[in-house]
């Protein structure tokens, strides 16, 4: 094989398990892979209709960032989230969020509100659908979208990558005690309190909607 068709062979293996990885990172959000189960190479090789080689680097580069824990001698587990870094990141979005809230109340239109309101509607039909791993994408669009109202690119960074820090690993999620339902209504508030000009409206429903899942869980 030539130099060239090696580098061309090296960005193609990148590009697979960086797609890999996403697609895990999905699975593990949208409950394909649920915290604690084991991630099987030859399993996600015919899974996802790649090379054992993909699948390696992609759950080698999981496991850098924290997402999945390497077991030696048994293989790559998904880790779960401990309830004391829950309660730090939560903290740390509220702190974030509500202090975005009146930017975004100041400096949305409705230019920028319609991607809002698709992704809510897109999020309820994904859980009507029960297709978790659409909830998952759905409901990072939603907050994502929520993000551009505040019209600063820094704030939204901040808080984007603040969020999908969830995405390492995983933990109790919507479907205990009404979570998917609460989710629905809570992402309808926060649209009708936008809509309305209700600051403290949007602000009491951003803290419930971040604490919910401090109710789910007892450990």
């Amino acid at each position: 094989m030539s130099r060239a068709a090696e580098r061309q062979e090296a960005v193609r293996q990148d590009k697979d398990q960086s797609w890999l990885q996403e697609q895990l990172r999905i699975g593990m959000g949208g409950g394909r892979f649920p915290a604690d189960s084991w991630l099987r190479q030859d399993a996600l090789a015919e899974l996802y209709g790649v090379s054992r080689f993909v699948v390696r680097g992609a759950l080698e580069r999981l496991s850098e960032a924290g997402a999945i824990e390497h077991v030696p001698h048994r293989g790559y587990r998904v880790r779960r989230w401990s309830h004391q870094e829950r309660l730090e990141l939560t903290e740390a979005r509220l702190v974030v969020e509500l202090a975005m809230a009146p930017l975004m109340m100041a400096r949305r239109t409705e230019a920028l509100m319609a991607p809002v309101r698709q992704a809510c509607a897109q999020f309820e039909h994904a859980a009507g659908e029960g297709d978790g791993e659409a909830m998952f994408l759905n409901n990072h669009a939603f907050h994502r979208a929520l993000a551009v109202l505040a019209g600063n690119r820094p704030l939204a960074d901040q808080v984007n990558w603040l969020r999908e820090q969830g995405m390492r690993g995983a933990g109790p999620g919507w479907p205990k005690a009404g979570g998917v339902e609460r989710s629905i209504r809570e992402h309808y508030a926060m649209v009708e309190a936008l809509d309305t000009g209700d600051i403290l409206g949007l602000q009491g429903t951003v803290q419930r909607h971040l604490t919910a899942w401090q109710e789910r869980v007892t450990d």
